[in-house]
């Protein structure tokens, strides 16, 4: 007996939703080493009132912009950032609530310090990505480092479609 025009689908969708999963992890590891290998984060860690919180990046590339982000879970508690280079210098320093999206230029190799203060009276949690992020230049974003995942799921999408094309197949033809 041969199989059904809507198993056809449901065979290629799974082909295509496979081939899709492997064209992701294939273009996001390298993303994904990059982004451990030169970044530092805190995740979900409590700073009370007065308190500080430091993460530390060792900089061997000074052409490379760091990326500084910052998000607060208590949106009215006001946050201090002061970024430290090797020698001393402020680099960054700045007061905000909620969320910090900025750059600092590198100016010499060696260990960075990103300091986190809550200058306020209420306790808060933050998580912080210090760090070059791939992608982000000097002036610009550049996208197309992540072309290959969004190619990725964009096959998963279409394998995902083709499965239910199949299985609406399938009951339409159970149905004659």
């Amino acid at each position: 007996m041969a199989l059904k025009r809507g198993y056809y689908f449901l065979m290629g969708g799974a082909a295509v939703f496979i081939v899709g999963i492997v064209l992701t992890v294939v273009y996001a590891l390298p993303i994904a080493r990059q982004i451990q290998a030169e970044t530092s984060m805190l995740q979900d860690t409590a700073i009370e009132p007065g308190k500080s919180a430091t993460v530390s990046l060792q900089v061997t590339n000074t052409t490379k912009p760091l990326s500084v982000v910052v998000s607060s879970d208590n949106s009215d508690v006001r946050l201090n950032a002061v970024l430290i280079d090797p020698a001393g210098n402020t680099g960054l320093n700045s007061t905000f609530t909620e969320n910090l999206a900025t750059g600092a230029e590198p100016t010499v190799a060696g260990p960075y310090n990103l300091t986190i203060t809550n200058v306020d009276d209420s306790p808060t949690s933050v998580n912080v990505v210090f760090g070059h992020i791939p992608g982000v230049g000097r002036e610009s974003v550049d996208t197309d480092i992540f072309g290959g995942v969004i190619a990725g799921v964009g096959v998963i999408i279409a394998g995902i479609m083709v499965m239910i094309v199949g299985v609406v197949i399938v009951v339409i033809d159970r149905r004659k």
